[in-house]
């Protein structure tokens, strides 16, 4: 798997979820999250590290072709005979996780739920003659178990081709039109993960902006989430660690956040030839080497657990998961969630940036993988400042989301980090206001700074000093006042 982007609707939102099992019984009709009003953002992030403890499930195509992110792969091979969906619900609940995520669609483009976007997908093959639907028979499962179901959704779609050229607007409906599909027709989703997003196109491609927003249209209690390999706020409503990439969450966090690992030991994230001799996770790994520390760095446990070719979870995990409930409980004792600091949860896109040295446009162009970042660095001598063009007047920018340097995702560095700076802003370009000024420790978290909201176009951040004598950074975001 790749970077990963999450969305969280609500997580303790009590009865907006659908109970119920088509299989079982007829669905209850609630309200919807589309019809709730919206939560504060930080509220929505205290439910979700409450959670602790969820289910990854990648199932799709590559369960039977082991063909990562391969274009036009041969969807009539997808035929899971024994799918059920009930079996992955009830391991998870015996393992005392409260929600899970499915991957709708994965890189290979290949849809899980009959989409009108696509003929790739369900509708299009044998399997149920056309009229299967994985997405709502998981949704179902697992509401009927108490459990919130949440959704994958891979950006990049290789089949598609969007990701590998210029994006256009065809493609930013495409994956619109798909999102809302999943974001109305199966009621409140908790968990909504899109991945090949940062690290394969960059924020500015398909602009977050304007994707956020339209999530927030669809479902107003959502947490979106990228793992974008940056282990802070950037972009994003929690910190994502994939452990598979060299991360775990660190001692002492006090951000809101999520880390997932693959239970079966050398497998992809999907099932494949080699998982039957594939050795699972240990009870004790999961519980004393995951569960129990990560609880006290709120930061929830997300554990791939891929079904196999029947549908189904192998009877190995499903015993590991059950020794895990049988050992583990959640610390209630826990401290709340501590303030978080202010976030650009209302983006701005910015058009153009300029700086007095250095590549300015590595600052804004939202594209960061695991070994790959692209960041401004000045020359070594002070001032040095860089502009971030609004486009147009915005009449309540409001924060300003300052990311350090990185080398690889295991290794942010110090070696850049703005320790002094002053903040200003302009409307003509020309004319600019000094609206604050201050000091940050020299170190690799992400900084913010709130104030107004300001009208403003141009916004400048001035560096006055840094460590090792320059300034640098991976990613610079502007927020609109909280709406």
């Amino acid at each position: 798997m790749k970077t990963t982007t999450i969305i969280l609707a609500g997580l303790l939102g009590g009865s907006a979820l659908i109970a119920g099992c088509a299989s079982q019984q007829p669905a209850t009709e609630v309200k919807t999250a589309m019809t709730e009003p919206a939560k504060p953002l930080e509220q929505l992030q205290r439910e979700f590290v409450e959670e602790r403890f969820g289910m990854f499930l990648h199932f799709g195509i590559l369960t039977y072709t082991g063909s990562w992110s391969q274009a036009n792969l041969d969807i009539k091979k997808f035929n899971p005979t024994m799918l059920d969906c009930g079996q992955w619900a009830d391991a998870a609940k015996d393992a005392g996780m409260t929600f899970g995520v499915l991957t709708t669609k994965h890189h290979d483009g290949f849809a899980l739920w009959p989409t009108a976007t696509s003929d790739f997908c369900v509708k299009s093959i044998p399997w149920k003659n056309g009229k299967g639907d994985v997405v709502r028979e998981y949704v179902e499962a697992f509401r009927s178990r108490g459990l919130k179901p949440g959704l994958y959704y891979s950006v990049w779609d290789n089949t598609k081709g969007l990701g590998n050229k210029a994006i256009t607007e065809d493609d930013i409906k495409y994956v619109k039109k798909q999102l809302m599909e999943l974001l109305t027709n199966y009621g409140p989703i908790p968990i909504l993960v899109l991945d090949g997003y940062s690290w394969k196109m960059g924020h500015r491609n398909i602009p977050y902006a304007d994707l956020r927003e339209y999530i927030r249209s669809l479902q107003p209690n959502c947490l979106v989430i990228d793992h974008s390999h940056l282990q802070c706020l950037w972009d994003t409503d929690l910190a994502v660690f994939e452990e598979p990439r060299g991360v775990f969450a660190p001692k002492g966090n006090k951000v809101a956040a999520a880390q997932d690992q693959k239970i079966i030991e050398g497998n992809d994230w999907f099932w494949g030839d080699n998982s039957p001799a594939c050795k699972p996770m240990s009870k004790d790994d999961i519980v004393n080497g995951h569960l129990k520390p990560l609880e006290e760095r709120y930061t929830v446990f997300i554990l791939n657990c891929p079904p196999d070719r029947r549908g189904m979870l192998d009877d190995r995990i499903v015993k590991v998961l059950s020794d895990v409930g049988n050992a583990w409980k959640p610390n209630l004792k826990r401290k709340p969630l501590p303030p978080q600091q202010p976030q650009a949860e209302n983006a701005v896109f910015v058009k153009e940036a300029s700086a007095t040295s250095g590549n300015a446009f590595y600052a804004i162009d939202g594209r960061n993988d695991s070994y790959y970042y692209s960041v401004w660095e000045s020359d070594k001598k002070f001032p040095q400042s860089i502009t971030l063009d609004l486009g147009d007047i915005v009449p309540d920018v409001s924060v300003l989301c300052y990311v350090p340097k990185y080398i690889t995702v295991e290794t942010p560095t110090k070696e850049g980090a703005i320790t002094s700076y002053n903040l200003y802003v302009s409307s003509d370009g020309e004319k600019f206001i000094k609206i604050k000024s201050g000091k940050w420790p020299a170190n690799s978290d992400m900084k913010s700074i709130a104030f107004g909201p300001v009208p403003a176009r141009y916004v400048r951040l001035e560096a006055l000093a840094g460590n090792k004598g320059f300034a640098a950074a991976t990613e610079i975001t502007i927020g609109r006042a909280k709406r």
